[in-house]
């Protein structure tokens, strides 16, 4: 894909004036695409990853179950062909806890390690589970899973974050007896990045901020997934973020965890706000996933007004207790797709009118390169760092009650041909404006800056071909 200057952050931009930045909450459909319909599910828990391989969807996801026989998160596969309407194919792996192969269980660490396909009692394992692609490994390392244990058995000497591989994503073997980050807590997510060559991570901890102990997100990176840096911190909540508790003590953020992933010429992540209600105990709130952004996974930047970029349900949905979008974003040519778990529930378990609790998989969508747009009033003007151009400029925009202009300039001085004025006027909105000029001339391929004039309309991104 060509490079793309996406207006997310400020990283491109050498001036600008007249423009705001807005985020573009997902479009959710009003249901779940993936419920517990199954005797061995329960609450479904994303912890997992949605990948699109060819023409076919792929899932990996969790589903808490705790009953009188099992107290563990059982380790589910499904299909799709649409990405919306999803089958749980029967793999015949992994006993359930009534003693059935006939499931769609893809993984039971435990079993695997004492060769039996029998499941554990009353324990909680392979938690918040990543699936990633890593054929870079070998053919038998396809596929690289990182996953939360919490030693409760002989499964793993201390608590850590444990790694399996898989050929096929299917049939997994067993990685170190050890866990590759010890300790922390148990919602990390993690990510192979193509461009860098690098895994990156994000892990739960707990630090004293202003005078609480709040969950934070820690960043961390490595080049085989066998040895990590040390976690240090990736954003913490600020003064702002406190301030929908209006000062009350018993009110404060936290970050619970944070999927991050890599679009285009950036990296970002959905953090996960949790508001919690009850003070230093700590148990009950909402959570309100945000857009952050980096250029190198180690600093990290908020974005825009912070406002959800899912929004939670209505009362009493079955999602208005808290959305986390897991390991899960699709990127195809002319849409995003984001999977997520909605619960009905807060993270205390209190439901409208204490109805049972429960939890979904979702979707939310965009279109291509729209989180988050540039967008003027009136007159709004942008001025770009210098880039060597190519034979055509394109904008993703929503010039449909305004104008859009381009100019390119060297050194200050505008290109011939290739003016403001000469530029003829976007007056619509698509995903793919080519811009064009009174000239039958191609721009010279010197370094040039672009400056962007923008009337009552919104830029999301901008790139040369």
């Amino acid at each position: 894909m060509d490079y793309k200057i996406l207006f997310i952050d400020n990283h491109e931009i050498y001036s600008s004036s007249g423009l705001t930045r807005i985020i573009h909450p997902g479009t959710k459909l009003d249901y779940p695409i993936l419920k517990a319909d199954k005797p061995w599910e329960s609450i479904n828990q994303m912890g997992g990853t949605v990948r699109k391989e060819g023409e076919l969807y792929r899932m990996w996801y969790d589903s808490w179950v705790v009953n009188d026989k099992h107290n563990a998160y059982s380790s589910l596969y499904a299909e799709s062909n649409d990405g919306i309407t999803w089958y749980k194919p029967n793999l015949n792996m992994y006993k359930d806890f009534n003693g059935n192969l006939n499931n769609n269980i893809y993984l039971n660490r435990i079993s695997l390690r004492s060769n039996t396909l029998s499941p554990p009692q009353n324990v909680e394992q392979d938690h918040n589970k990543n699936i990633l692609y890593t054929p870079h490994l070998g053919k038998e390392k396809n596929y690289t899973m990182v996953a939360y244990d919490y030693a409760y058995t002989d499964y793993g000497a201390y608590d850590g974050y444990y790694l399996a591989y898989s050929k096929d994503g299917i049939s997994w073997q067993d990685g170190p007896q050890y866990p590759v980050i010890p300790g922390h807590a148990d919602v990390g997510w993690f990510m192979y990045d193509d461009t860098d060559t690098i895994f990156r991570g994000i892990v739960k901890s707990y630090l004293n901020i202003r005078g609480y102990s709040r969950r934070s997100v820690l960043w961390t990176e490595s080049k085989d997934a066998l040895e990590w840096t040390l976690p240090k911190p990736a954003i913490i909540p600020d003064q702002i973020d406190d301030s929908w508790a209006e000062g009350n003590p018993e009110r404060f953020s936290q970050f619970y965890g944070m999927p991050i992933f890599r679009y285009n010429s950036i990296i970002l992540g959905f953090v996960e706000d949790f508001r919690t209600t009850d003070g230093h105990r700590s148990r009950d709130g909402f959570t309100y996933p945000q857009l952050v952004s980096s250029r190198d996974g180690r600093k990290w930047e908020r974005v825009g007004d912070r406002s959800p970029i899912i929004e939670l349900g209505q009362a009493g949905h079955w999602d208005w207790g808290s959305i986390t979008i897991g390991n899960s974003i699709i990127i195809e040519k002319e849409e995003i797709k984001a999977y997520y778990t909605g619960r009905n529930d807060t993270h205390a378990h209190t439901t409208i009118n204490n109805e049972p609790v429960k939890g979904a998989i979702g979707v939310a969508k965009w279109p291509i390169d729209r989180f988050v747009g540039l967008k003027s009033q009136e007159f709004g003007f942008l001025e770009l760092n210098e880039l060597i151009p190519k034979n055509r400029l394109h904008i993703n925009a929503n010039a449909n009650k305004g104008y859009i202009q381009i100019g390119l300039y060297n050194q200050e001085k505008e290109i011939e041909g290739f003016g403001i004025e000469d530029c003829l006027k976007i007056t619509s909105d698509s995903l793919d404006h080519i811009i064009k000029w009174n000239t039958a001339l191609t721009p010279p391929k010197i370094p040039l800056k672009i400056k962007i004039s923008v009337y009552n309309a919104e830029i999301f991104s901008l790139w040369w071909s």
